[in-house]
């Protein structure tokens, strides 16, 4: 009697950028059939292909028996394991500085410390972040006026979620000055 061949496909989810997905957030298939992760499925000799679905933000690697497209081919008493690897990705943030100086203002970007969370960040840089709610802010010299926008709220909040490139863009615009003269008439 032919000995049909076993396939395991197991999943393994990576959550070091702030992803929270599980094992069961992901439909495991071997062609349209549907297996779950690390459980032994027979199938007939022949050509398979092992495929997921499952949430956005993670990027995938295929490894073990399968080729890295999925891909398997099983002869009669193979016993093959594939192993599905899903790694969130850190969502990417940059943070422009923009100085006007129209008013005889003479500030300019590295006059400004740029920071997300309290931590400092180089203008038009992009930068990595884990997924979730973070904080644009500033410091820098006085007597400028300053707006954010781009993907940030005007508050410097933004949320980030996996796979996300955003950026956001700090304007500083000088202030300028105003003399009011004031005339006093003494009638003596």
């Amino acid at each position: 009697d032919d000995i049909q061949p076993k396939l395991t496909v197991t999943k393994v989810v990576v959550n070091d950028n702030g992803g929270t997905a599980v094992v069961g957030d992901f439909t495991l298939k071997v062609d349209g059939t549907t297996v779950t992760s690390g459980v032994q499925t027979g199938f007939n000799a022949g050509s398979y292909t092992v495929s997921e679905t499952g949430p956005g933000g993670y990027a995938s690697a295929i490894g073990g028996d399968c080729e890295a497209d999925g891909s398997i081919t099983l002869q009669l008493g193979d016993v093959k394991s594939c192993t599905i690897t899903n790694d969130d990705i850190q969502p990417r943030l940059t943070v422009t500085k923009v100085v006007v100086n129209d008013n005889g203002g003479a500030a300019e970007v590295e006059d400004f410390t740029l920071k997300v969370d309290g931590a400092e960040v180089d203008s038009g840089v992009q930068t990595g972040f884990n997924a979730g709610s973070h904080t644009v802010s500033e410091t820098g010299p006085g007597g400028y006026a300053s707006a954010i926008g781009g993907d940030c709220d005007a508050d410097g909040s933004i949320t980030l979620q996996l796979g996300d490139v955003k950026s956001c863009t700090i304007s500083n615009d000088d202030i300028q000055p105003r003399l009011t003269v004031t005339k006093v008439v003494v009638n003596d």
